[in-house]
């Protein structure tokens, strides 16, 4: 399931076993709360430690390194502005916001319906996801292989390449492009529409024009710009996707 880094952060703050973690931890939770930049000179001077000691704790919770947690920071603290989002986020409009936002998908059952006889012709299916939506994406290929279908994902990025190295015209790849930190998925998506393999992306309006050569594309948005929560797009892309799935069986 998606989880926030500032919940990975406070986690790690309160389990006292390593205090060199918490001490980064500390500081990370900081730059959140004043919504500056993580600079790992500065972490490491506050935390009494090495840069290298700084690296080894972001890949032993997941991340690549020390600059992906500092993106994860900035994606959470300027685009997705959280404190904005409970302003606006009352019980009055939240229902309706969300009826407004699935009609949105439903608008565009032409595309859906492309995308389900794309995917039934398909020899195999390569999923490539953003990092936000790892889980939808895990899910979406979990029930795919359920029903028959050959479906893939990768956690660690570099085997995508592989993927794309051998997949041929009977294949396809769907990606997944929501947040600011997909640039690898852009990459990825470059490399297959330069082999003519069918591309399939599902992304937020936000997102679309780095995907500019696909003619088979869904978004999945906010009716209202100003709800921001990650478990309403959550809510938008598994109705999507089950809405796929329930059109392949």
């Amino acid at each position: 399931m998606f989880k926030s880094i500032k919940e990975k952060l406070i986690t790690i703050k309160n389990n006292p076993e390593n205090q060199t973690h918490v001490m980064i931890a500390n500081y990370l939770l900081k730059c959140i709360e004043e919504k500056t930049v993580p600079k790992i000179n500065e972490c490491s001077k506050v935390s009494y430690c090495s840069e290298s000691v700084i690296t080894t704790f972001a890949k032993k919770y997941g991340y690549d390194g020390f600059k992906e947690i500092s993106i994860r920071i900035k994606i959470e603290t300027e685009y997705y502005d959280y404190n904005n989002s409970k302003k606006n986020a009352n019980s009055d409009n939240y229902r309706n916001t969300i009826n407004k936002s699935l009609n949105m998908i439903d608008n565009q059952d032409d595309m859906i319906n492309k995308f389900i006889n794309i995917i039934k012709s398909a020899k195999n299916i390569y999923v490539i996801s953003c990092y936000q939506q790892l889980f939808n994406a895990e899910l979406f290929v979990s029930e795919l292989s359920l029903y028959g279908f050959r479906a893939n994902i990768n956690i660690q990025r570099k085997l995508n390449q592989a993927w794309i190295n051998r997949a041929n015209e009977d294949d396809i790849f769907i990606f997944f492009g929501f947040g600011l930190d997909n640039q690898y998925v852009i990459n990825y998506y470059n490399l297959v529409i330069k082999k003519n393999i069918k591309a399939l992306v599902i992304c937020s309006k936000s997102q679309k024009h780095k995907f500019n050569e696909s003619n088979n594309i869904i978004i999945v948005d906010y009716y209202e710009r100003k709800l921001i929560l990650e478990s309403i797009r959550c809510i938008l892309i598994m109705y999507l996707l089950s809405k796929i799935i329930k059109g392949l069986i």
